[in-house]
Order: structure tokens, then C-alpha cells, then sequence
């Protein structure tokens, strides 16, 4: 299985919309991990992090609704 389906929403861990818990699930990463790296990029790049965060919480499947 490809690396882009299993990335998921994971709302069961979320903080706002659980698009970084699933980026840290899909890669292995530590959610704070990722979750710092987000916040670092908002304070560097603020458009282009909130633009990605967006369009992955608007088109990234939550983790129901992706079958096996």
C-alpha cells in the first residue's frame, strides 16, 4: 500500500482537526513531534503551513472511512 493511502485524519487524537496525529501515525513519528513542526512552520511560514493544514483537513479521509 502506498505511503499517501494511509495517511488519514485521526480524529480520535486530534487537537483541531487531527491532520498531524495522522501524518504522525502514517509515518511513525511522534505526534508532539509533529505537532511542534507544525507550529514552527506556522511561525516561519504562515501561508504556505496554513494552506497545506487546510487543504489535508478538507480532502484527507478520516480514518473510518478508509478500508484495508
Amino acid at each position: 500500500m502506498s505511503i499517501w493511502h494511509r495517511i488519514t485524519v485521526d480524529k480520535k487524537h486530534s487537537k483541531l482537526f487531527g491532520v498531524c496525529a495522522g501524518i504522525a501515525n502514517a509515518f511513525g513519528y511522534s505526534r508532539m513531534g509533529v505537532r511542534v513542526t507544525t507550529v514552527i512552520g506556522l511561525l516561519f511560514a504562515p501561508i504556505i503551513t496554513l494552506t497545506i493544514y487546510a487543504t489535508a483537513a478538507v480532502l484527507l479521509p478520516t480514518r473510518q472511512q478508509v478500508t484495508a
